[in-house]
């Protein structure tokens, strides 16, 4: 057979495969849409359940208690804000809970959800048409506006009839494509991809900001000049009692909008997962894991305030990621929270050209450690590092002083502050509670390693076994910060 004849056989075989795909038909839309989502609100559901019902993070609000009250007349921010004889009391610290529907509500969101989606949007009679491989889906106002139980509103039923609201379905795969299209010029600010154990919903910025300004024209001053990237959120079912959540930043984010002070620019790199959480059952215990990977995300706003010398400049706070891998398994006395880090560079905050603010962690060390959290007999945990915990923040802050609505302290100047802890296997700490009998007020204890907190010409040096406190008044003659703080007998 001649082999140019073959080529072209095959060639038109496969475009006419591609071109005649059939349609979806409304029955089977309806039926993929509605199972997909009821299933995903019975899995939300099932996942926010199992992760309140955990009691693994029990202890760290106790921790936080502890060292408020310890270290409450540290000028952190210049001056203490509790804790102190002429300041309130510290406000007791609590980890915050995890709240969900119990199932009985859990079922009937779904149910009205399969039901809406069958009974009212995917219905042959809002078919309008199909096109190549697919079916595009008119929806009306009395549909979207009434679940059928009561009369729909008129403004509603105007509004979205205005609105000229249309789905294009197609098959993906094994699964199904929604794309919802926005007025005449079928505008795409968002779609939703189905397959056999995934759910993605994707926001597409660009199609967002062209369908707001179709849906109100006189709002489009207020929407920033650039708009663009995409944004997916995804839920996986791998079982009845294995869900993960996703957010990614599919394509790189930007918005900039201007202002008379200047102008306020947002960005954020492409991160595949963004986030992840995922809780199972496995071994009769209920697991949860979360994941970041934050890349260099960026905001830039203008200087607002009094100072003539530093008018027209702008804030700009550039962070170079933030990343950490976590999975815990409820009851379990340890548990690890893996690559923490601040990125592969530098963060800083800048007025202008000048870096106000530095920070760098592990620097030496590959920019990031691991977090061992270890419970306590006394319920309190004891943190532990590996290799080591090395944070370098630089600051110069004389600039603000002009500017009469900032109060900095003079050891906030040109000045480089360093807390390691390091030696050992896995350095660690614990908190320890106050002991009204000695007058022990309570502090951070070093388990194993040693910890030092340094600056110019000063350094607190804690030894294993001792605890880092703090001090209501720094000696005199003592570094005006690291004075507040002192290494001692944990009692």
């Amino acid at each position: 057979m001649n082999t140019k004849l073959l080529l072209t056989g095959t060639l038109a075989l496969a475009l006419g495969a591609v071109g005649c795909s059939s349609p979806p038909e409304a029955k089977e839309v309806a039926e993929v849409t509605a199972s997909h989502s009821g299933e995903m609100v019975r899995g939300v559901s099932t996942s926010l359940r199992m992760m309140s019902q955990m009691s693994a993070f029990g202890g760290l609000g106790e921790a936080a208690n502890i060292l408020t009250g310890s270290f409450s007349g540290v000028p952190i921010t210049g001056t203490p804000t509790c804790g102190t004889p002429d300041t309130a009391p510290c406000t007791p610290t609590s980890m915050p809970g995890v709240s969900a529907p119990d199932e009985a509500t859990t079922e009937s969101m779904a149910a009205l959800s399969e039901k809406y989606l069958r009974e009212r949007i995917f219905t042959e009679a809002n078919v309008e048409k199909t096109e190549g491989g697919s079916t595009v889906f008119l929806l009306q106002g009395d549909d979207l506006c009434s679940d059928g139980s009561y009369a729909p509103s008129p403004s509603c039923v105007e509004a979205v009839n205005k609105a000229e609201l249309r789905i294009r379905a197609s098959y993906l795969g094994k699964g199904m494509n929604l794309e919802l299209l926005v007025g005449p010029e079928r505008k795409e600010p968002m779609s939703l991809a189905f397959d056999e154990t995934r759910v993605g919903l994707t926001l597409d910025l660009q199609g967002i900001k062209d369908t707001v300004q179709f849906l109100s024209p006189e709002s489009s001053a207020q929407l920033p000049r650039v708009m663009v990237g995409r944004v997916e959120l995804a839920l996986t079912s791998a079982g009845p009692q294995d869900i993960t959540f996703e957010t990614s930043i599919l394509d790189a984010l930007r918005l900039e909008m201007d202002s008379s002070g200047g102008t306020f620019a947002f960005s954020s790199d492409k991160a595949a997962p963004l986030t992840s959480v995922r809780t199972w059952q496995q071994d009769g215990a209920t697991h949860a894991s979360f994941a970041l990977n934050l890349n260099t995300t960026e905001v830039r706003m203008p200087y607002t305030g009094s100072a003539a010398q530093l008018s027209g400049k702008q804030w700009v706070v550039s962070l170079s990621g933030m990343s950490y891998e976590m999975e815990v398994r409820d009851h379990a006395e340890q548990f690890l929270i893996a690559h923490l880090g601040l990125g592969d560079a530098q963060s800083y905050v800048a007025l202008g050209d000048q870096r106000l603010v530095t920070v760098d962690l592990n620097t030496l060390s590959g920019r990031h450690f691991d977090l061992v959290i270890t419970k306590g007999a006394d319920g309190v945990p004891m943190l532990g590092v590996r290799p080591e915990f090395d944070l370098s923040v630089g600051l110069n802050l004389a600039s603000l002083a002009t500017d009469p609505s900032y109060e900095v302290p003079s050891y906030y100047n040109n000045e480089t502050y360093r807390v390691r802890l390091s030696g050992g296997t896995v350095p660690s700490l614990r908190a320890v509670p106050a002991n009204e009998a000695t007058g022990f007020r309570g502090g951070l204890q070093v388990v194993t390693g040693a910890l030092s907190l340094a600056a110019t010409g000063a350094e607190v040096s804690v030894p294993e076994g001792q605890c880092l406190v703090g001090r209501d008044t720094a000696p005199e003659g003592s570094h005006p910060l690291l004075g507040h703080f002192e290494a001692r007998d944990c009692q």
